[in-house]
């Protein structure tokens, strides 16, 4: 999996290779969910901290229906 992160004057861009996660975050099918974590993300036009986590609609089939 690839990331590319773009900052004011510069740009970042890797590969994953590796991920670890606890078995506590782990749904039934062995995949991370997110939702169990209580994620945070930072913001910084405002400064601002935000909790991640609630699923607000699914990939790909919620756009199409947008897109009509």
């Amino acid at each position: 999996m690839y990331f590319r992160i773009f900052l004011e004057d510069y740009g970042i861009i890797g590969n994953i290779v590796r991920l670890l996660v606890d078995e506590r975050y782990l749904d039934e099918a062995g995949k991370p969910d997110i939702s169990k974590m209580k994620l945070i993300c930072y913001n910084p036009f405002n400064h601002g901290y935000y909790v991640l986590g609630e699923k607000v609609g699914q990939a790909f089939s919620d756009g199409k229906k947008l897109m009509k």
